[in-house]
């Protein structure tokens, strides 16, 4: 009989088959790692290549993205061949310029075993008991934060914030049929280790507190304040969520476009020193790219020639700059752009290759000249 593999996300990520760790040498080449914990995080959708690019060389000049994912497959691939990890042989499917984790794969991963016990123990409609027992399981599945090693990664951030706010409300859940069956120290214990997990919770705090003070003496008169502030904590906690939720809905715009923001020269401004400030406190490094556009109108009897040239060379612009890049009309015949790059060789790299898509498709006597320089932090 075959050993089952299992794949820790939480506080981590190992591959075991049985009890034994395998595939380490994935820890020691980054690129591949990330790249295999990307599509297992986000394995409810096939990722396309140009996402996965910007993932794995955001801001790099990279000559031929798909050939550098084929490598990375390939990596992964032999890791799995070396150790004759057969059930995971088509862990990774490869589609239409897309790449996703096989959700048919009979793998066990902590991270969605934790999130379907916990959905499972706060559904009301089951009975308590049930509800007590899942609860119970997907707090022991909790280790830590998702995928410590790319907690910096700005995709990871809110994926593990979500499960940690499962965590805390599972948590609350257990607590409160705790509270019911009457067991305090268990409480204590269940609290601890969460805040220990999870970080600071006033709510559990106070939790630690009531349940301190009725082991050491149930009818204490200081008990009753706490219990009085700790509902009205509560009671706020879930007002505040509530409109927390409210306000996210109201300010979210659904991104169904994969290309640059293009916006109004003011607007464009706004955008260029909210980055200032940003920059001040990240390591990122934005550029700022303006580009001239000279066009000859007096071969062309068409009176909107230099419009249409104009448009055509801004809709081009957007296409071949990345999802969350910002473009603007400046003036009669200039665009502004701003984006990230690692460097200011790549930042120039970015600028050539819109310049030559911008010949290529519109027409190849416009003239193009740009300058580009990074933006200046909010302390310059």
């Amino acid at each position: 009989m075959k050993e089952k593999i299992s794949i820790r996300l939480f506080d981590g990520f190992e591959i075991r088959r049985g009890d034994t760790p395998i595939l380490k040498n994935l820890s020691n080449t980054r690129k591949t790692k990330l790249f295999v914990a990307y599509l297992l995080v986000n394995r409810d959708r096939p990722i396309t290549h140009q996402e996965l690019f910007e993932l794995l060389w955001s801001g790099e000049d990279y000559a031929n993205p798909a050939t550098a994912l084929r490598t990375l497959l390939y990596r992964f691939r032999s890791m799995i061949d070396s150790e004759g990890a057969d059930a995971l042989a088509g862990a990774i499917i490869s589609h239409r310029g897309t790449y996703q984790w096989n959700r048919d794969l009979d793998v066990s991963i902590d991270a969605l075993d934790f999130h379907a016990l916990a959905e499972a123990g706060l559904d009301p409609t089951i009975s308590e008991s049930r509800r007590k027992d899942y609860l119970a399981k997907a707090i022991d599945m909790y280790s830590g934060p998702l995928l410590p090693d790319f907690s910096s990664e700005p995709w990871l951030i809110a994926k593990s914030a979500s499960y940690r706010d499962t965590y805390i409300e599972a948590v609350m859940a257990y607590i409160d049929i705790l509270k019911a069956d009457n067991q305090p120290a268990k409480i204590v214990q269940v609290c601890e280790k969460a805040l220990e997990l999870a970080g600071t919770s006033e709510l559990l705090e106070l939790e630690v507190q009531i349940a301190k003070l009725a082991i050491a003496d149930p009818d204490a008169p200081a008990k009753d304040s706490v219990i009085a502030y700790y509902n009205e904590v509560r009671e706020l906690s879930v007002k505040l969520q509530d409109e927390a939720d409210r306000m996210q809905a109201e300010l979210q715009v659904d991104v169904m476009e994969q290309q640059a923001y293009l916006c109004d020269y003011s607007t464009f401004k706004d955008l260029y020193n909210v980055q200032r400030r940003i920059q001040s406190r990240s390591k990122a490094t934005i550029f700022l790219g303006l580009v001239y556009i000279r066009y000859d109108e007096s071969e062309n009897a068409d009176p909107l020639y230099g419009e249409k040239t104009m448009k055509d060379v801004l809709s081009c612009c957007q296409r071949m700059l990345r999802l969350g890049d910002a473009i603007c009309r400046k003036s009669d015949s200039e665009i502004a752009i701003m984006f990230p790059a690692e460097s200011y060789e790549d930042a120039v790299g970015v600028l050539e290759r819109l310049k030559a898509s911008a010949k290529e498709r519109v027409a190849e006597d416009i003239v193009v000249v740009y300058r580009v320089r990074p933006l200046k932090s909010g302390r310059e």
